[in-house]
This record gives C-alpha cells, structure tokens and sequence, in this order.
C-alpha cells in the first residue's frame, strides 16, 4: 500500500472518530465506565455564605479605582501569548466580566458596597467593551472579552425593568458584542483566539471546543436576556464544529486539528475534564437531540471521580505539563462550567452534583479570600474568583433555595 492510500485511510479513521453521533446512538457508545465515587455531606448554609462573603471582601478591596479587576504588571520567566496593549485590554475585560457575574450571582449583589462596587464594573465594561480590537495578526483574543463581556451584560440585565435605561445601554453594547463575535468566528466554523498561519480580516486560526463552546452559551445569555440573536449561519456552523469535536466517547478534543489524535492524553476524558460541561451545556442548548441529560449528568460525575487530573495542574507555571497535558488554567473553568451544568440535572440528583462541586472548590479558597490556578500575570486571581464564586453562589442556591437572593 502507497503513503497516499495509508494516508487517505488515516484521514478517513480519524473524521470517522470526530463525526457527530445523536445523542440516541451517542448514548449508548460512551461506554467508557464512570466511577461514580460516593455522595458527600452538603456544607451548610453558614459556610457558603463565609466563603461567598470572603471572596466579595476580596474583590471589593483589589478592584481598581476605573472599576476593572486584574492588570498587566505580574510577568515571569514564561508567559502565555499576550500582545500589547490589545491583549491585556482583553484579558482584564474578561477578568472583570467573571467578577462581575460572580458578584451578581451572589447573595449580596443587594448589599450597597458590592452594589456601588458592581456600578463601576458595569460602567467600565460598557466604556470598554465597544473599544476592543484584534491588535495583532497572531492573536484574536478579544474573543474571551466579548464573550465573558456579553454574559456580564446580559446577567446585569435579568432584574432590570424592561423601561429602565440602564438596561437600554446593556443592551445595545450587548448588541455589539454579538456583532463582534460574528465577525470573529473562524471561517472553519467555531472560535479560536491564535492564528499563526494566516492573517485573514476573518480569522483562519485553530477553533477550539472550549472557546466555541464559550461564545456559544454568551449567545444564549444574551438571547434570553435581550432576544438579541446572532447571524445564523455563524451558529449553524460553530454548532457543526463542536459536534465534530466531541469523540464518541464523550469527550472533547482540545482544537480542530486535535480531530486525528484523538487519543492524545489531552483529548481523552482525563484531559477533557474541564472542556466536557462546557461542551456538552452548549450542544444541550442548541441541538438538544444530540447530547442528553444523562449525558450531561455523565460529564460531572467523571470530575467527582477524576478531580484529581485537574487538580494535579494547579498553579503549576507551565502550561498543559500536567498529567494528561492539563495545564492550571483549566481548573476553575471547568468547574464554572460545571456549576452551569446544575441548571439541568435532574431534580433528584442535584444536592449531590452540588455538595460534590462544593467539596472540591471550598478547600481550594486562598486566604485573601480569592481562587487561583496558575500564574497568569495579575489576572488570575480575579478571573478565578469570579469563576468560583459564581459556582459557589449556585452551590449555594441548589442546597438552600428557600433563602438564596438569587435566580438561575
């Protein structure tokens, strides 16, 4: 056999591995066996409201004086790729966003200093949203500021009334937003933040499970909080994407070109862990038929039982040197995923997803009262802590729903 023909075979093994199943056939081949550790006490209602008010405490006391959270100024030996200045414009926007949905989805958002702290976060971001640029031919990070931007917007708007102004400036930066993140879909369908190869004015990069997955429930907050919709070609084609990039399974693999290794550490389950809600939340929302709640349910019980793969990377300083080629900054975004994901578990089983999201992320909290998982200049304990705080909040409202201040 000639390298042609053993490289069309390898072609095709490989597309046959990331094509999409429906979730009826899906079901029954994502075989692999989940080890469903056993249930954990429920921290009480006096724990989670400590740790909640430490992390606001924290957040309250490092906000800068413009409204933001995280800057520039932490570099080491090894950073991840940020060009300046569009790209920390970026990554504070995004660090600020979490913040500001984890502050929201607190039981606090009502007491007047994290309300008067929420004012300038809101007032920065719709300053600052409408202004951010690509900045460079390697990068199009302002994806995650867009994204994380939109569901910030959107979140500030649930308790507004609909006549109420402000709630008319969230929607029209929220509308920019949209078109923003149109504009910088990939032409391979989906979203990526590095295009090495190719400057294109749309972006010929590398789409990954994560970011897609990322900007597709942003759509989705947007949508039910405005009605505001994106182009539907965009979200046909990013729908396609994640599909193709969710192995039978069950996983996700890392980015299009992860497709024909699929058995990369990265791509399997352990490496998956905290791609796995995020991907499967998002494929629930769009195309229900394709992925089910069991399996949604799935996805969380293998963190419970293989936490640990995540955990191992945190706070480690170089990326993806984890077992599993994790890196540190997967954890808490996996496990705000996963705190997403208890909107649609069954009713029964929701005291137990929750009190087993509770029991791996309380020990995690510094004692500044912050999260972290790695060392990304003087962002990552802003973004960690909205990302956690976010999925202590929602802990918080599934254990104890009668007294929590908040909706999902």
């Amino acid at each position: 056999m000639n390298k042609a023909v053993l490289f069309l075979a390898a072609l095709g093994a490989s597309t046959a591995l990331c094509a999409p199943v429906p979730a009826e056939k899906a079901e029954k081949r994502d075989t692999i066996p989940i080890a469903r550790v056993p249930d954990v006490p429920p921290p009480s209602r006096e724990t989670l409201d400590a740790s909640i008010r430490k992390a606001a405490d924290f957040l309250l006391k490092e906000q800068n004086r413009d409204g933001s959270w995280g800057n520039h100024t932490r570099t080491k030996g090894l950073n991840v790729l940020c060009p300046y200045p569009e790209g920390p414009r970026s990554f504070r926007t995004a660090s600020t966003s979490l913040c500001v949905i984890g502050l929201l989805t607190s039981p606090l958002k009502e007491d007047p200093a994290v309300k008067a702290s929420l004012d300038k976060a809101l007032q920065y971001l719709l300053t600052t949203l409408p202004t951010l640029k690509r900045g460079d031919t390697r990068t199009v990070l302002g994806v995650w500021g867009h994204a994380y931007g939109l569901s910030a917007l959107s979140r500030a708007a649930r308790n507004l009334p609909a006549d109420a102004p402000l709630r008319e400036e969230l929607k029209k930066v929220a509308s920019l937003q949209v078109k923003a993140l149109d504009q910088m879909a990939d032409v391979q369908g989906g979203w990526g933040y590095y295009t090495f190869e190719t400057f294109s004015k749309r972006p010929i990069g590398e789409p990954t499970s994560f970011l897609t997955a990322t900007v597709l429930l942003a759509y989705k907050d947007a949508e039910q909080a405005f009605g505001l919709k994106a182009e539907p070609r965009i979200v046909k084609r990013a729908v396609a994407c994640l599909e193709k990039l969710r192995t039978p399974a069950g996983s996700y693999v890392y980015s299009l070109s992860h497709s024909f290794y699929p058995g990369r550490p990265i791509n399997r389950h352990t490496g998956s862990l905290a791609r796995t809600p995020a991907g499967d939340l998002a494929l629930m929302r769009y195309d229900p038929s394709f992925i089910s709640r069991s399996q949604l349910e799935d996805g969380l019980e293998r963190i419970w039982s293989r936490g640990g793969w995540l955990s191992l990377a945190v706070k480690k300083p170089i990326p993806h040197e984890s077992f599993a080629q994790n890196a540190g900054y997967f954890f808490y975004y996996g496990y705000y995923y996963a705190a997403r994901c208890l909107e649609e578990v069954t009713p029964e089983h929701l005291a137990r997803h929750a009190a087993h999201l509770a029991s791996d992320l309380l020990p995690m909290q510094e004692e500044d009262g912050s999260w972290w998982d790695y060392p990304l200049y003087n962002y990552h304990k802003f973004y960690g802590t909205g990302y956690a705080l976010y999925a202590v909040s929602r802990v918080r409202e599934s254990l104890y729903p009668s007294d929590a201040a908040t909706t999902s």
